[in-house]
């Protein structure tokens, strides 16, 4: 009798498994990539191995720097006070939700840029260094602000500007009543930051610090440690800290210790030989298969939160070891470098003939409205991409969604074209795509080998 039972049991839980089975909707259709690998995409290298004439890597090399120190070396500020508040004008003009997804009162945005004392923008004057990662934010406070409906929620905290890498420099024009929050001038953004991730340096500080030479970090994750062994702070890639000696088993760099009595305690630290190089890296195949392998599969992270990359987070990141400057923002990326080719009015197959004509692989970037990629060429005539993409527009019977690809890829021109709810032509890539950037002019590669 026993037996039945537990049979008759196992019988109903299998026809119930069964049917809860047939009810459940079906999986998505998987998304179409090319094989995920970066080694058949190297470009061929010129004469001696190199791709961009040593040259002209030295002088956008300087180039770099000069703007890299920038907020250290002018007489004013760069941005004015309506540009400051224009950071934060989208989010008090249209109010968010906050950390319980409940909507966010007006007045909210408007008294914490009172209370940091924002209008009195500038208040202060003084060089700083970061001491570790950290945040910019657009308005004086670390709590995220989502929006609603489709391409909003999380990640994309709409109060975060970017994250900044430890060794920074900054410029402080402006510090709270309270003393907690800072207005800082970044190379690569204007934001707020917490006043204790800055350390003042003084002018013989910030001197031995311009002087150089660079030491560039080339993998993620990097422990910059003091010379007993402890632990200072993670370096990222394109980080940048000063040589401080001869290398050794271990590279030896200056770098932010604290603070002692308001200034900054700047000491020598030393790094893994084989995560960091000389400023700039040699521009070859081998150096971007190493800087770039790594990155692939990362996951996406809007404004780098979590210690990842957006899209043009990832182009500038990749590309710094090399010397050649990127802007953070995607649409200031569209402008920089050598020239920038316009690909508005085209139609999707003018828009390819004209990347395959005058694209340069592994020195060029397509860009669309708030999205930018790296061109790696076209193998068979297919043109490939390096991008971090959160995903694409869908439409469907429930409307607008988003179907997720949330880390780097190696993408052609139309990901995502194989799902039927893809929303066209929109949800096409190459269809938005307005803008292509030149980062070197073809006279600076190098001389093709015979």
């Amino acid at each position: 009798m026993h037996s039945i039972r537990r049979h008759t049991a196992l019988l109903l839980i299998l026809a119930a498994l069964g049917l809860s089975l047939a009810c459940a909707p079906a999986p998505p259709q998987a998304l179409r990539l090319p094989l995920q690998e970066l080694d058949s995409l190297l470009p061929r290298p010129g004469q001696g191995g190199c791709l961009l004439r040593p040259g002209y890597q030295a002088q956008r090399a300087a180039d770099y720097l000069a703007r890299y120190f920038d907020c250290w070396t002018r007489p004013t500020p760069r941005h004015s006070l309506a540009e400051l508040w224009s950071l934060a004008q989208p989010v008090v003009e249209k109010p968010g939700l906050g950390i319980n997804l409940r909507p966010r009162p007006e007045t909210w945005y408007q008294t914490l840029w009172q209370e940091a004392g924002g209008p009195a923008y500038p208040s202060a004057d003084w060089k700083g260094l970061t001491l570790g990662p950290c945040h910019l934010r657009v308005l004086p406070t670390a709590e995220p602000d989502f929006s609603t409906g489709p391409g909003g929620g999380f990640p994309f905290d709409r109060l975060q500007q970017t994250s900044l890498p430890g060794g920074l420099p900054v410029r402080v024009w402006h510090v709270s009543p309270r003393g907690d929050w800072l207005v800082a001038e970044t190379p690569l953004a204007l934001g707020w930051l917490p006043a204790g991730a800055v350390a003042r340096v003084g002018p013989e500080q910030a001197r031995r610090w311009m002087k150089g030479p660079f030491l560039a970090v080339t993998r993620d994750q990097t422990p910059v440690r003091a010379l007993g062994g402890g632990f200072v702070f993670d370096a990222s890639l394109g980080c940048l800290l000063p040589l401080d000696g001869r290398q050794g088993s271990l590279w030896p760099v200056l770098a932010p210790l604290g603070v002692v009595r308001g200034e900054a305690v700047l000491g020598r630290c030393t790094l893994p030989l084989s995560s960091a190089a000389p400023f700039p890296l040699p521009f070859t195949p081998a150096n971007l298969l190493a800087l770039a392998r790594p990155l692939l599969g990362e996951p996406y992270d809007w404004g780098g939160q979590w210690g990842y990359r957006d899209c043009s987070a990832l182009t500038r990141d990749l590309l710094a070891p090399f010397g050649l400057w990127l802007p953070r923002n995607s649409a200031d990326q569209a402008r920089a470098g050598a020239e920038a080719v316009s690909l508005d009015g085209l139609d999707d197959n003018e828009k390819q003939e004209l990347i395959l004509k005058r694209g340069l692989p592994w020195l060029s970037l397509l860009y669309l409205p708030g999205h930018v990629m790296l061109y790696l060429g076209a193998p068979g005539g297919e043109p490939r991409v390096l991008q971090s993409l959160w995903g694409f527009k869908t439409r469907g019977p429930a409307g607008e969604g988003r179907r997720l690809v949330g880390r780097v890829v190696v993408s052609d021109l139309t990901p995502g074209a194989e799902l039927p709810d893809l929303a066209r032509p929109e949800g096409l890539l190459l269809h938005r795509l307005s803008a292509m950037a030149l980062l070197a002019p073809p006279q600076a590669l190098c001389p093709k080998s015979d």
